[in-house]
């Protein structure tokens, strides 16, 4: 279980290059990845990107590479392995000929370098072929952290979330245990209003007996809680397998915040119970919380 909002930083070094990679990433209900890199390396920004997506599933992810060259002479674009190769066959032709200590003027050195100089795009693919795994390497380990700042974020809103649940869960039960005296209250309300008008009315009155049954119909909320009930067992069992098995599940809770909201909304719109209102409120309250929350979730 992981948060959409996160930072990792990568570094590696190898022959004349120094590769940096940073991902950050914001809430988005989708996956969005973009990859800024120096414009010569464009070429590899599918290579981070499909990495990046294979990684992750949601959120607003933005990848930036830094390639530095610490080389001045790799624009003379020279292929330094071959020129060692031919100065050191030289020197053993000068030595086969007899020619102690033979010297190597700047000259010659130069006419070396210049036979073995590469055109643009030999030197452009042996640049890419040193420069990439590099990269790579740098991409995983930002992957790494960048992942687990997500997790331990993610960790610290689960026990949020079921901690407001339980809250809930609590509302639920006050509810429960109010509701219980939603019809006695209003038919004691009823007889009260009808004595102060002058009518007096047996509690065995038909007329008063169908005006209870249809107010107790009217307010009765049981399917509400039932529903209610379940809806918040699935949210903590949701949260509890996806900290066991590392599972993105911020649709899943999202949809039933929605429907947990949905509840409350009907429970206080059949309120006729002060208390219930009270609770109804402060219920509302603690989705909403919960909504802001599951919105950094992955």
């Amino acid at each position: 279980m992981k948060s959409m909002t996160g930072y990792g930083r990568g570094e590696a070094q190898g022959g004349a290059y120094d590769v940096a990679v940073e991902i950050t990433s914001v809430n988005r209900k989708a996956l969005d990845v973009s990859v800024a890199l120096p414009r010569e390396w464009v070429m590899l920004e599918r290579q981070v990107s499909d990495r990046v997506r294979a990684a992750l599933s949601r959120g607003a992810v933005r990848v930036m590479v830094q390639i530095n060259s610490r080389a001045e002479s790799a624009s003379l674009n020279v292929d330094d392995s071959a020129v060692h190769r031919t100065l050191d066959h030289l020197m053993e032709l000068a030595r086969a000929r007899g020619v102690r200590n033979p010297g190597m003027d700047l000259d010659t050195l130069l006419k070396v370098v210049q036979m073995h100089r590469e055109d643009g795009q030999s030197a452009a693919r042996r640049a890419e072929e040193l420069v990439a795994p590099l990269v790579q390497g740098a991409l995983e380990q930002a992957i790494v952290a960048f992942i687990t700042m997500r997790e331990k974020e993610g960790a610290a809103l689960a026990e949020d979330l079921l901690s407001r649940n339980e809250r809930l869960l609590d509302i639920v039960a006050c509810v429960k245990l109010a509701a219980r005296d939603t019809v006695p209250n209003y038919r004691d309300m009823l007889l009260q209003r009808l004595k102060q008008l002058g009518i007096e009315l047996d509690l065995s009155d038909e007329r008063l007996l169908k005006e209870l049954a249809f107010f107790a119909d009217r307010a009765d909320n049981a399917e509400e809680i039932t529903r209610l009930e379940s809806h918040l067992e699935q949210f903590r069992s949701t949260i509890s397998a996806a900290l066991a098995k590392d599972e993105p599940v911020g649709r899943k809770l999202e949809f039933l915040i929605q429907e947990i909201n949905r509840e409350f909304n009907t429970i206080g719109s059949k309120a006729n119970n002060i208390e219930i209102t009270r609770q109804v409120l402060d219920a509302k309250n603690e989705v909403e919380r919960q909504r802001e929350q599951v919105q950094n979730l992955e």
